[in-house]
């Protein structure tokens, strides 16, 4: 990440032009954004933390981690000036906000005092002074756009209680997630047979709906190595019931007149339809969304095509509209099985563990978000098992491991949520874990023993 990024005028039009609707001021947005990006919190938890206001008594959010028995305040302050800097001024009366939180009956007084509804329902909520009382540990959290001067590193050295996020550390700690993915470069299909149906939304976003020549689809770039589908919920997945049955339509010539009457079809999102006419349609920096079984499976057979094999296309041209990106990618693929954790596979905190994993140096350890990723040659945790071990052992609930299916579902913020699961949590446990089979074999009782849901790790 820049540090030009961060400045007052690039912040709006950059990592904060999606929070718009969620605050009005640019500070809470700020604070949102850092919840997510640098505490890793899902964006509901994000939005109930924050109680920016009027009379919010110097606090503008409180988090509560239960694993970690922590209580995270914050404070955000979002200056204008391009070289502004933190001094320990500002510092100095957050820390006489922290005071307020000092004990359970410190907070009780705040309650009884003029502070805003906001604050008060997140500290009744969060059950904050009962938390207190059972010991936890009361944090500051002070973030800004800006560095800092020596005065203030100065001054957090002398507290413990108190971290800050200027300008320098989010850019070192904030890694940057590039899920487009897709194809930057133009391609043109060939409609001069087929009809090209128009459609406009209010918003002025384009589509096209037509049969797409196989022979087109097949020579899209990217389908070898996957970069075509890098936006797509899951990944090729092989051999598998459906993907059989693909093959052998494709192989039986006899059948693709037919073909469009028994697929789902095929969705394309495009930058922009660069030009059209009654011969092509070309497109501009293309992701196949929904589809990646299918065209693999065409590429596999792709000398079994004919003329008459087409496949219903749709081609959405987003204009830059990547809220709109994810809703389509979301709604659209239906075609197999899809699980919660084909749905989470794009999700910012997956990708940021796959991202940091992928950085260990130790184990040769790769992160699996997306069924159908080429990890030959590593060893290969899933999220799926990453989240059962986290249950299991960061939360402490080995008895709701059965509910496979919650993990990377309704539970799936709790569980990964936290802003102590890293990438470097993760392999600790998953080498724990592993320990623990060896202690299996111990057991007398074999049948107990053998029993597990499933996770199974080799070596």
């Amino acid at each position: 990440m820049n540090a030009s990024e961060l400045q007052y005028s690039n912040l709006q039009s950059g990592i904060l032009q999606n929070y718009s609707e969620r605050a009005h001021t640019v500070s809470a947005q700020f604070l949102r954004w850092l919840m997510e990006e640098i505490f890793r919190l899902e964006a509901q938890d994000a939005d109930d933390a924050c109680v920016d206001s009027q009379l919010d008594k110097g606090i503008d959010g409180i988090f509560v981690s239960a694993q970690a028995e922590e209580i995270y305040l914050f404070q955000s302050k979002v200056r204008q000036k391009k070289n502004a800097k933190l001094g320990d001024t500002d510092l100095k009366e957050f820390a006489g906000s922290l005071d307020q939180f000092a004990s359970a009956e410190a907070i009780r007084h705040l309650l009884e005092g003029n502070a805003s509804n906001e604050l008060k329902n997140c500290i009744k909520r969060t059950n904050l002074a009962r938390r207190v009382e059972e010991g936890f540990v009361v944090k500051g959290v002070f973030c800004t756009n800006t560095s800092s001067t020596d005065d203030a590193y100065t001054y957090l050295q002398a507290r413990n209680d108190l971290e800050l996020y200027d300008v320098d550390r989010i850019t070192r700690e904030r890694i940057d997630i590039d899920v487009d993915g897709g194809i930057r470069k133009e391609f043109s299909f060939d409609v001069s047979d087929t009809e090209v149906i128009k459609y406009e939304s209010r918003e002025g976003v384009t589509a096209r709906f037509f049969l797409a020549s196989a022979r087109d689809l097949v020579s899209l770039s990217g389908i070898a190595d996957g970069a075509l589908f890098e936006q797509n919920v899951r990944l090729s997945l092989g051999n598998t019931k459906i993907n059989k049955q693909l093959l052998a339509s494709v192989k039986n010539k006899s059948e693709h007149q037919n073909f469009p009457l028994y697929h789902n079809g095929i969705t394309l999102l495009c930058e922009k339809i660069k030009s059209e006419d009654e011969a092509s349609l070309t497109v501009k920096d293309y992701v196949v969304v929904n589809g990646a079984q299918s065209v693999t499976s065409l590429h596999t057979a792709k000398e079994s095509i004919t003329d008459d094999l087409r496949v219903l296309t749709k081609v959405v041209a987003l204009k830059g509209d990547t809220s709109l990106a994810g809703k389509i990618t979301y709604n659209s693929n239906n075609q197999n099985a899809i699980k919660a954790r084909d749905l989470r596979s794009n999700h910012p905190i997956q990708a940021r563990l796959q991202r940091e994993i992928m950085d260990i140096d130790y184990g040769n350890y790769r992160y699996e978000v997306k069924r159908g990723e080429d990890n030959q040659g590593f060893n290969v945790i899933s999220n799926e098992e990453a989240g059962l071990i986290l249950l299991a052992i960061d939360l402490g609930e080995p008895w709701s491991c059965h509910q496979r299916y919650r993990v990377m579902d309704d539970s799936h913020a709790r569980i990964f949520g936290q802003p102590h699961v890293n990438g470097y949590k993760i392999v600790a446990l998953h080498e724990a874990f592993r320990g623990t089979l060896v202690g299996l074999e111990e057991l007398d009782d074999k049948p107990f023993a053998a029993y597990n849901l499933g996770i199974t790790y080799l070596g």
